[in-house]
């Protein structure tokens, strides 16, 4: 062999970097105290996409979120931790009173401040919570038990959407089912109850759920576009007809029931229609 082959050959061994969750976890902390918000939670979001299932990296995703005020998306991940992840991580009560009173929530601030000090009555954050505690009390003074109880309604609603979409269907059906029992006449959670039966594979269970609605509710559009939805995934031509042409009569004023109807014409290939009833709302509606 030549001297000149020889040096051509590598010095040393090539190593490859691999950057593990625990890495980016370090360096979102390290950016999180230097209070670069916005990089900390790109590195947060990276160790989480590393390892999923570590309840720490997403209750510091939890905590950067609320900082940066976007406290339904803390929320989220506070409710993944306490229901998928790890139970017994308690401190996401007390994560998820702030952020709900930060909402405008009381009740649930409320409820979770309380489920705080029961399950932790020495921790870190009892101090805090007694403050907050306070402080709801006295806007508890000042605000009747009806906007409390539609605060609770609202946050558990936006909580089984949060469940449908993340494909958690019996835990929505076990909410959803809740909320009927306490607001037996709050047709969208009839309605959302149903998607979740049929995306169980349930459809005689939806179908009977949206004949409720029909009963006790008639020409509720929601129901009246998700048995459109059902017709047109179980291939029942003559009932997708024959609902398509009753809905393209309908002219909603809202703009929940032109969204919902439009998306819906968009979810059955009628492409024209769900155009002129999206459209307006790129127009600032």
């Amino acid at each position: 062999m030549s001297k000149d082959s020889k040096a051509r050959q590598p010095k040393g061994k090539l190593l490859t970097f691999n950057p593990t969750g625990e890495y980016y976890f370090a360096k979102g902390l390290k950016a999180y105290h230097k209070r670069d918000l916005y990089k900390a939670k790109k590195y947060i979001q990276r160790a989480m996409q590393l390892e999923p299932g570590e309840p720490m990296i997403v209750c510091q995703l939890a905590i950067i979120c609320s900082e940066l005020g976007d406290y339904q998306e803390a929320n989220t991940f506070l409710h993944t931790i306490l229901e998928e992840l790890d139970a017994d991580m308690v401190e996401c009560h007390y994560f998820l009173a702030n952020n709900y009173a930060h909402l405008g929530f009381f009740k649930d601030a409320y409820h979770h401040a309380n489920l705080y000090l029961e399950l932790d009555e020495d921790g870190e954050f009892v101090d805090h919570t007694m403050d907050l505690l306070e402080l709801l009390t006295m806007e508890a003074e000042e605000m009747d038990e009806e906007l409390y109880d539609q605060d609770d309604l609202i946050t558990k609603q936006e909580h089984a959407r949060e469940l449908l979409e993340s494909g958690h269907f019996p835990k929505a059906v076990e909410l959803l089912n809740s909320v009927i029992d306490e607001y037996p006449e709050y047709w969208s959670a009839y309605n959302n109850l149903a998607l979740a039966y049929f995306y169980l594979g349930d459809n005689q269970k939806a179908a009977d759920i949206l004949e409720k609605v029909f009963q006790e509710n008639p020409g509720n559009l929601h129901a009246l576009c998700n048995k459109l939805v059902f017709a047109f995934y179980q291939h029942d031509l003559p009932e997708v007809k024959a609902l398509k042409d009753m809905l393209k009569k309908i002219k909603p004023i809202s703009i929940e029931h032109q969204f919902k109807l439009g998306a819906t014409f968009a979810l059955t290939g009628e492409y024209d229609e769900a155009f002129s009833l999206l459209q307006p709302s790129e127009k600032g509606f």
